[in-house]
């Protein structure tokens, strides 16, 4: 029997994410005849936890370690490099995969310390990242973070543009940096996707012009922009029937939901906070729109096309052109500007059909290049390059 290879992800949590949701489809569709997988996480709960397969052993740092009486900076980041280290001598790990920046900034000297090959996944321009970071030490952290992506054995980015961001930032060997874009389980988006709205929501009101986006409210997502676009329609044009729900919690409600009090939007807009299944949502809509300033590879516009709704999203760097095809399969604007977005949601109202007959072409397209049978292969056949690689040179 052929020994399988035990490969350890490593996030920072397992919230509703993105990556998270990424990461997940990762572990329950793995091939368990090659692969033996772990995951180590630094917080413990989460929404997505519930959804990692049983037979997947989860090391969860703060569950592992005692915090001192007295600490000092940067005390809990050594202790978690060493658990992790720790976890990947005891457990045999071949292959480290760490997703977001915080995380590699953990498993790189974990895995160099421990002697593991990494594969790190890198989800969103890091040039744009480090300029809206308010964080403490980030230009420390800039520094490490070249180090660790130049030492890992294969950097993936989730878009072309990332990847020449990433590569231009970090300074990377082209032939290191690849480009994988996440899958997405068909099926399964299928299934959710037909399950009925959370009872006790309104079903769909033809009356009603009903706007869905999703993600964290933060201000990358550009949320502030798309509520002053909603101001405009409802206060200036007229378009009372128009209601925006927004999927998603984060540092941002507060603000937001001020300034939907202050403009007295509360009947036009919802902040629906955390949902455990957005798709209902998305198939029932008639418009999808991403409002990012910036993006990796978004994965909501991704289900937003497979859910069938016509979308609109901001052209940002990067992904969203890629998966549009440059504005075939839906309607890109400038990202940072209201009036851009008020006019093309106004012209959606006016146009429904011309902008529903994208729809059946966007989702073949997806289902085409975004299918979980290839983006599985890429990241079996990395993993085993890269641990293949590792045996050779010993």
């Amino acid at each position: 029997m052929i020994e399988r290879i035990r490969v350890l992800f490593a996030i920072g949590e397992m919230s509703g994410g993105g990556s998270q949701r990424q990461l997940v489809g990762i572990l329950q569709s793995l091939d368990r005849n090659r692969f033996q997988p772990f995951l180590y996480l630094v917080s413990p709960g989460g929404d997505l936890l519930r959804e990692v397969p049983a037979d997947v052993p989860v090391f969860v740092f703060r569950e592992r370690w005692r915090q001192p009486r007295w600490s000092y900076p940067a005390q809990a980041h050594r202790a978690c490099v060493n658990d992790l280290a720790a976890v990947l001598r005891e457990h045999k790990i071949a292959a480290v995969y760490d997703r977001t920046y915080h995380m590699t900034l953990i498993a790189a000297p974990a895995a160099r310390r421990a002697g593991v090959k990494r594969v790190s996944v890198i989800v969103t321009d890091p040039a744009r990242d480090f300029a809206g970071n308010l964080e403490r030490f980030r230009f420390i952290k800039r520094r490490l973070l070249r180090q660790a992506y130049q030492s890992a054995d294969r950097v993936l980015a989730v878009s072309e543009g990332i990847r020449q961001a990433a590569i231009e930032h970090y300074g990377l060997r082209s032939d290191k940096a690849l480009t994988s874009y996440n899958f997405f389980d068909i099926e399964r988006i299928d299934r959710l996707m037909a399950e009925p709205l959370a009872e006790g929501e309104p079903q769909s009101d033809a009356s009603r012009f009903e706007i869905v986006a999703a993600g964290r409210l933060h201000p990358q997502k550009g949320f502030d922009y798309l509520l002053e676009a909603i101001r405009e329609l409802v206060e200036q044009r007229g378009r009372r029937e128009i209601h925006l729900r927004i999927l998603g919690t984060g540092s941002q409600e507060a603000q937001l939901q001020s300034y939907i009090a202050r403009q007295n939007l509360e009947s036009h807009v919802t902040l629906a906070g955390f949902c455990q299944n957005p798709l209902p949502y998305f198939r029932s809509a008639n418009l999808f729109c991403l409002s990012s300033l910036y993006e990796g590879m978004p994965n909501a516009l991704v289900e937003a096309m497979l859910c069938g709704v016509p979308v609109l999203s901001t052209d940002c760097p990067s992904g969203p052109r890629e998966i549009l095809q440059d504005g075939r399969f839906g309607h890109l604007v400038p990202p940072a500007e209201s009036r851009a977005l008020a006019d093309a949601i106004d012209d959606a109202m006016q146009h429904p059909e011309q902008w529903r007959s994208r729809t059946s072409a966007a989702r073949a397209h997806i289902v085409t290049a975004f299918s979980p049978a290839a983006g599985i292969k890429r990241i079996q056949d990395l993993l085993s390059e890269v641990v293949q690689s590792s045996n050779r040179c010993r």
